[in-house]
This record gives C-alpha cells, sequence and structure tokens, in this order.
C-alpha cells in the first residue's frame, strides 16, 4: 500500500478545516438528525466534483416502478430527440448513484454523469432509486432491477440497442449495480459490461480493510456505515444473502464483464478486490484496478483530484469498448 496521494491529503486537510467551522455532532443527536446532516453533506461536496460539461440532450422523465414512479435522468450525447431518433440506436448504460443507501440522488452525480456520457459517447439513464430509511430494503433494489428492465423493453423508444447495455454504480450503486447484473443472468437479459466503482459488496462489513480505514480521517466511518446498513436492512434480512451482499452469491459464472475499481485506503477495498477476485475464478472477464493513494468516492472529487479525472478516463474507455 502506498502513501496516500498528496492531493488527497490537502483535500482532507481542507475538509477537516471546513468540519472544524461546522456545528460538531452529539451523542444527542438522533439517527434523523444525523441523517439530514448526511444528505446536506452531499451539497457541500458538489465543489470537488470539477465542471459540469455540457451534454447535448438531458431529459429528467420517471418510469414505472414497483413502489410508484421512478425518477430517472437520461443524458443523451446525440441530441434531441429528432437527431436521435435518425441515428443508429446507440448504447446504454443504465447507473445507480453512492450515498450509502441514505443519501444521493440525481443531482449528487450529475457531473460524473455527464463526463462519462461524453466521453463513451453512450446514453446514461440515471436512476433515482427509494432510499432508506423511508423506504427500506427490497425498495432500492426493485427499483435498480425495474429500470434495466424499462431500458431494456423501451430500447426503441429510447433509439438505444438492447443489445448493447451496461449497468454501473459506484458505492452503494456499485451494489446495486452487482445485484443487478446477477439477477440479469437468471432472467436471461444480457449484458456487455457491470461498472462498479468501489463497490459495496458485503453487508457485513467482515473485511480488515474496515478495522483499517474506518474512520472519517478516510472519509467513510465505520460505525456512520453500520447505521446505513442498519436503516436499509430490517433485522430480519441475512446480511450474507447475495442480494444484499453480492460477495457471498454462490455461483458467479456467466456474469457480465466486469470493470471493477477500487481504492487502497477506502475501507470497501478488501470488499472490492475480493468481489473482483471471486468473478475471476469464476470465468468471468474482469478489469481490476486497485489505484494506489486514493479514498472511497474519487471519481466525484474529479474536481481537485487527478485521479479522479483519470478514473472516468478509464471507465469511459473500458464503455466504449464494451458497448462497440
Amino acid at each position: 500500500m502506498d502513501e496516500l496521494d498528496p492531493q488527497v491529503v490537502a483535500m482532507l486537510e481542507e475538509r477537516r478545516r471546513q468540519a472544524a467551522a461546522q456545528p460538531v455532532a452529539t451523542a444527542s443527536m438522533t439517527w434523523l438528525e444525523r441523517l439530514a446532516a448526511v444528505r446536506a453533506r452531499i451539497v457541500s461536496m458538489a465543489a470537488l466534483n470539477g465542471a459540469r460539461e455540457a451534454v447535448a440532450d438531458v431529459n429528467d422523465r420517471t418510469l414505472p416502478g414497483p413502489g410508484g414512479a421512478i425518477p430517472v435522468r437520461i443524458y443523451d450525447p446525440r441530441g434531441g430527440a429528432e437527431e436521435s431518433a435518425a441515428g443508429r440506436p446507440a448504447p446504454a448504460m443504465v447507473y445507480y448513484h453512492g450515498g450509502g443507501f441514505v443519501s444521493g440522488n440525481l443531482d449528487s452525480h450529475d457531473v460524473l454523469l455527464r463526463a462519462l456520457t461524453n466521453r463513451a459517447q453512450c446514453v446514461v439513464v440515471a436512476v433515482d432509486y427509494r432510499l432508506a430509511p423511508e423506504h427500506p430494503y427490497p425498495a432500492a433494489n426493485e427499483d435498480a432491477w425495474a429500470a434495466l428492465q424499462w431500458v431494456v423493453q423501451q430500447a426503441a423508444e429510447l433509439n438505444v440497442d438492447a443489445t448493447r447495455v451496461a449497468v454501473g454504480g459506484d458505492s452503494a450503486g456499485g451494489l446495486l449495480a452487482a445485484y443487478v447484473a446477477q439477477r440479469a443472468r437468471r432472467n436471461g437479459v444480457s449484458l456487455r459490461l457491470q461498472l462498479l466503482l468501489y463497490p459495496n459488496t458485503d453487508a457485513t462489513m467482515s473485511r480488515p480493510s474496515w478495522q483499517t480505514f474506518g474512520t472519517s480521517d478516510f472519509l467513510v466511518d465505520r460505525q456512520d456505515m453500520k447505521e446505513r446498513y442498519d436503516a436499509w436492512l430490517p433485522p430480519e434480512i441475512d446480511r450474507a444473502s447475495a442480494d444484499v451482499s453480492p460477495l457471498f452469491a454462490n455461483d458467479l459464472a456467466g456474469l457480465a464483464p466486469a470493470l471493477i475499481v477500487t481504492a487502497d485506503h477506502d475501507p470497501l477495498c478488501d470488499e472490492g478486490n475480493e468481489y473482483a477476485a471471486r468473478l475471476r475464478a469464476a470465468q468471468v472477464e474482469v478489469e481490476h484496478v486497485c489505484w494506489q493513494g486514493m479514498v472511497h468516492g474519487f471519481a466525484s472529487m474529479a474536481g481537485v483530484l487527478d485521479a479522479g479525472r483519470a478514473l472516468i478516463e478509464r471507465a469511459a474507455a473500458a464503455l466504449r469498448t464494451a458497448l462497440s
């Protein structure tokens, strides 16, 4: 393991300086009060994202879901409806944002997905799945699967190629993307790629990197993540089941090829690394990069981290290759 990248060190120091100027959380605060702070923090981190690129066409709409309408944002590099309809059907990626199952939305990942859309030249469908604690498991999983089904079934309307579809996600969204990829195989839905950026794959939080890096010094605090899992997963849910911990699936053979990116100073590092190894052992084509000197979420810090910008380029290249 390398030392932290100097740009990460500077970013963490600036975050600590800003945190010191904010009201201190106390033990008397309820989980819902802390949750409100977590959701507000997503907005405060927007400055780390980088420049918001123009995309030829961005359209917010809803699609039918098992719990009601699911908001989605569709990024299309081809332009408006007339231009899209005139050309060859485009490849598509269905993307699930991170946020620990309790936060994140269409806006929190807007900068990242605009950049991926432009570089990969594919339609990206961002899914605003239901969040806990208002909507505990299996709400997010159901919405994630419904969104993929909708894209495949409505391919003609979207002018996308149903045979060239990928799923992707970061952090908690990486877990949902891995879940959807496993379910797609069981249901005969063909995927070209699963793009998993520092994914959650083990809801038991049992891997050693949680003990080494699971503090606020490295952005993701173990106790905070435990509370997020507790909010998402009702007590009766087995956290070692494949639907909530893709790492523990018994059979990974035949899954879509994967690009898995982990960060070596991330508490989720071990579970992501292990999932890549398990996919390889099942003869799944895997490109795995453990990024040295990086912390969790660095693709969303491309405004201040060179590695974040490099990751976007690498992810886009993988999508272009897989979806060609």
